[in-house]
């Protein structure tokens, strides 16, 4: 499979290096005879058929275009940007961001503005997006990770409570233009690249869907609580920390974008839904019967935490 894709794309076999594999397998390919590093994926048609991953090429193509720090799509030797290998896989490749996954060392205010900076730019420019007839992604309701009503055990009752109360609340919020559209839906700290002077490269488009842009802010503001408790060393609460990282990356995305008021007021509402997304992912990927230690640990922290209603954080929104 691989010769086929270096084939595809006049690279060496020799040269890949895996990198990551998670629901997608990413090798990395050095820069070369006067090109830059670039990064190759593998999409299997059971997670994204060709045409997806076609749709998710064409709002990275449109961003890039506008100004937006994304890789570059870089076409086959047959000029596709989704090409077709065997064994119903099919590879993309990109251009390799600058910088590296954030350390201690970059997790500053310079960042967080840079970071918020970059979010209001998409939600700006999502607004305008116009998508190919025939290829589109899919609304979140279409998504089956987050299908949660489909994959939470009966077993669990007042988990699947808490969820359906959440997904009820969400049919209530505007979904007009300024609050709906084309969103990126997972960018993390893990999902960019940062760097010496803060810049950000945004990458892995791959659970781009049709959401509300507080959802897009609200997967981040998780990913920064999920972060601090990970910690050790501690040198402030976490609502100060959140207090922080707001500040900050509110400055970045107003600069570029009108911030609606009502999304802080979701928050609350959001990182319980997110938090419940998660969940819904480990039910798909794990085995309750036959999972132990650490995993169940987490598993049975969350599920006890979504059943109570515990807030993420205590921070006055």
């Amino acid at each position: 499979m691989l010769k086929k894709v270096t084939n595809a794309y006049g690279l060496s076999l020799s040269l890949l290096t895996h990198v990551s594999g998670v629901v997608n397998d990413v090798y990395q390919y050095p820069a070369q005879n006067g090109h830059p590093s670039r990064i190759v994926r593998l999409t299997h048609k059971k997670w994204r058929n060709e045409k997806e991953s076609f749709a998710e090429l064409h709002f990275m193509k449109y961003l890039f275009d506008n100004g937006v720090s994304v890789p570059q799509i870089l076409p086959s030797k047959a000029g596709k940007w989704v090409e077709n290998v065997t064994g119903g896989y099919h590879a993309s490749m990109f251009t390799e961001a600058l910088g590296r996954i954030p350390t201690e060392e970059d997790w500053n205010q310079k960042m967080f503005v840079n970071w918020g900076r970059i979010v209001g730019q998409m939600h700006s420019l999502t607004q305008s997006y116009v998508p190919l007839n025939d290829v589109k992604r899919r609304d979140w309701k279409q998504e089956n990770w987050m299908d949660m009503m489909r994959h939470l055990p009966n077993k669990e009752p007042i988990v699947r409570q808490k969820a359906n109360e959440l997904l009820n609340w969400l049919e209530t919020l505007p979904k007009d233009t300024k609050n709906y559209g084309l969103v990126h839906c997972d960018l993390h700290a893990h999902n960019f690249f940062v760097t010496k002077d803060g810049s950000i490269t945004a990458f892995d488009f791959d659970d781009c869907c049709y959401h509300w842009f507080a959802f897009d802010f609200a997967i981040i503001l998780y990913s920064v609580i999920v972060r601090y408790n990970r910690q050790d060393k501690k040198y402030d609460t976490l609502e100060d920390h959140v207090s922080w990282f707001l500040d900050w990356f509110l400055k970045g995305y107003q600069e570029v974008h009108i911030f609606e008021n009502w999304w802080l007021k979701a928050m609350p509402n959001l990182l319980s839904y997110i938090r419940l997304l998660y969940y819904n992912v480990w039910h798909q990927r794990n085995d309750w019967k036959t999972i132990d230690g650490e995993l169940k640990t987490k598993w049975l922290r969350m599920k006890a935490e979504i059943e109570t209603d515990a807030p993420l954080t205590n921070y006055s929104f």
